[in-house]
C-alpha cells in the first residue's frame, strides 16, 4: 500500500517539477521574444556551423554531405538538426532577398569564399527552435535527478533558477551552437549512469544501463570531443562503489571511446581539416590556465561556503591544493589575453576568450592591475573552488545518488582541465558549460541556501550582462 504522506509528497514534487518546467519555458520564450529571435542574423559561430545542417536539407544525404563536410562539431550535432530541419522547412533552397550593398548581406553568405551558404533566414529559425527545444527539455533529466539526490518540494524551483544562470546557457539556448544540445544528452547519458546504477553497491539495471550508457557516449563523442572527459569519469566512479563488478560500464566506456575512432581516421584529426589549424593535439598549460581562471565563476563560491564551514573532515587538502596549483601553473605558464583580430583557419595559433578574459582585461583598464597579477589569483580561485566541490562531494558516499552525481561532476571538470592540456589552438570559457549540467544540483545540496542564493544573483547579472552583448 502507499501512504499517505508519500501521495502528498509525490503530488507535491510533481506540482513543483511542472511548475520549475514552465519556469525554463517561459524564460526561454521571453527571451526569444524580448530578443527579437526570429528576425536576428546569424551569431557568434551560427555563419559557420549552419552550414553543413543547410547542405543536408538543400543537397540531400549523401558521404559528402553527411560525412565530409566541414565544422569543428561533429555529425552528432549536424544530423539531429538536419533530420528535423528536412522535415519542417517548406523551402529547402530559400535565397536571402537583399539588394547589393545591404551591410546585412554579408551575414547570409560564406565566411569561405565559394564555401557552402547557412541557413538563410526562415531555415535558421526553425534550428534556433529547436535549441530553445533542447534548452527546454535539459530542465526534465535535471530535476529527475534532483528528485533521485532529494532535492524534492520548492527547492526544485531553484534548481530551475540556478539552471538558468549557468554560463552562457540563456544565450546559446537561443542559438544554433553545439553547447545546448550537448548539454541535453549529457544530462541524458548522467540520468543514465545515477539511476541505472541505483542505490547501494549493485548495479540496478546492469545490462541495460551500460548498454544506454555507450549509445549515448557515441553520439555525445560524434558531437564534440569535449565529451571524452566524462568516460573516465564515469569508470572511476562506478569502479569506487562496485569495484570488479563495474566491468560493464568501464566495458560500454571504451566501446564508445573506439567508436570514434573511424570518423577521427576519415578527418585525419579530431575535427574536419579546413579547422585542424584552430584546433588539434599538442601541449601547453596556458589552456589549463585559462580554464582554471574562467572556473572561478561557478565554482569560487564552493571555496567560500568551505571557508566558512568549521566541520571540514573530508580531503581537507584540496581546497589549499588547488589554490596552490593555480599560483603555480599561472607562474609558469601565463595565457597571452590579447583579443583575436579575425578568424584565419590558414594559420595555427592560440586564442583565450570569454567572460574570464573579458573581465580581467577590464579590471585591469580600469584599475591598473596588470594581468600578471590577475590570472593567478582567479586560477588560485577556480581550482581552489574545483577542490572545494571534491571535499564537500566526497563527504557524501557515492552509494548514494547524490554522492555519485558529486563525485562525477568533480572529475568531468578534471578530466575536462586536463584534455584541455593536450590541445593547442582557441579556447573559450564557454567549454566549460559541456561539463557543467550537474552543477545547478551541487549549488542547491551542498550550499547553505542564503549562500546559494546569492550565486544565483549573482550569475543572473553575469547571464544578463551576457544576454545584452550577444543577443539584445
Amino acid at each position: 500500500m502507499i501512504r499517505l504522506d508519500d501521495a502528498r509528497s509525490n503530488q507535491r514534487d510533481r506540482v513543483w517539477a511542472t511548475a520549475s518546467l514552465l519556469l525554463v519555458v517561459l524564460a526561454a520564450f521571453a527571451l526569444q521574444w524580448g530578443a527579437s529571435m526570429t528576425s536576428q542574423p546569424l551569431t557568434f559561430d551560427e555563419r559557420w556551423i549552419t552550414r553543413p545542417m543547410a547542405e543536408l536539407i538543400r543537397r540531400g544525404w549523401t558521404v559528402e554531405t553527411a560525412i565530409d563536410f566541414q565544422e569543428a562539431k561533429g555529425p552528432g550535432l549536424i544530423w539531429p538538426y538536419a533530420a528535423a530541419g528536412g522535415l519542417l522547412v517548406d523551402d529547402p533552397h530559400e535565397v536571402v532577398m537583399l539588394e547589393p550593398g545591404d551591410p546585412r548581406l554579408e551575414a547570409w553568405t560564406s565566411p569561405i569564399p565559394g564555401g557552402p551558404l547557412p541557413a538563410p533566414p526562415r531555415m535558421l529559425s526553425m534550428f534556433r527552435t529547436f535549441s530553445i527545444l533542447f534548452f527546454v527539455l535539459s530542465i526534465i533529466p535535471l530535476l529527475m535527478l534532483g528528485q533521485s539526490a532529494g532535492i524534492r518540494g520548492p527547492p526544485m524551483m531553484l534548481v530551475a533558477c540556478a539552471y538558468l544562470t549557468l554560463p552562457y546557457i540563456a544565450v546559446l539556448g537561443q542559438l544554433v551552437m553545439g553547447e545546448v544540445s550537448f548539454v541535453f544528452g549529457s544530462l541524458v547519458l548522467w540520468v543514465v549512469v545515477v539511476l541505472g546504477s541505483g542505490e547501494g553497491t549493485r548495479t540496478r539495471h546492469p545490462v541495460a544501463g551500460p548498454i544506454l550508457a555507450c549509445v549515448l557516449m557515441v553520439v555525445l563523442l560524434h558531437s564534440r570531443a569535449h565529451a571524452a572527459a566524462f568516460a573516465p569519469a564515469i569508470c572511476i566512479v562506478v569502479w569506487q562503489r562496485e569495484s570488479w563488478r563495474c566491468w560493464p560500464w568501464v566495458l560500454a566506456m571504451v566501446v564508445a571511446v573506439l567508436l570514434r575512432i573511424p570518423l577521427w581516421v576519415r578527418w585525419d584529426g579530431l575535427v574536419s581539416t579546413d579547422f585542424q589549424n584552430l584546433h588539434g593535439l599538442g601541449f601547453r598549460l596556458e589552456s589549463l590556465v585559462y580554464l582554471a581562471a574562467a572556473l572561478s565563476v561557478p565554482l569560487g563560491v564552493f571555496l567560500l561556503a568551505w571557508v566558512l564551514d568549521r566541520d571540514r573532515r573530508v580531503l581537507r587538502w584540496m581546497p589549499l591544493a588547488g589554490i596552490g596549483l593555480g599560483l603555480v601553473l599561472s607562474a609558469i605558464a601565463m595565457p597571452d589575453l590579447t583579443p583575436m583580430d579575425g578568424l584565419d583557419l590558414d594559420r595555427q595559433f592560440d586564442h583565450y576568450a570569454g567572460i574570464a578574459s573579458t573581465m580581467v582585461r577590464a579590471i585591469s583598464a580600469s584599475c591598473g592591475i596588470p594581468h600578471a597579477v590577475l590570472m593567478p589569483i582567479a586560477a588560485a580561485i577556480g581550482l581552489g573552488g574545483l577542490g572545494a566541490l571534491a571535499s564537500m562531494g566526497y563527504g557524501h558516499s557515492n552509494r548514494t545518488s547524490l554522492g555519485m552525481m558529486l563525485q562525477l561532476q568533480v572529475l568531468t571538470f578534471a578530466f575536462g582541465l586536463a584534455l584541455y592540456t593536450l590541445t593547442r589552438g582557441a579556447v573559450f570559457d564557454r567549454y566549460l558549460l559541456v561539463w557543467s549540467g550537474l552543477l545547478p544540483l551541487a549549488w542547491i545540496a551542498l550550499l547553505p541556501r542564503w549562500l546559494a542564493g546569492l550565486q544565483i544573483v549573482g550569475m543572473a547579472f553575469l547571464a544578463f550582462w551576457s544576454i545584452n552583448t550577444w543577443l539584445i
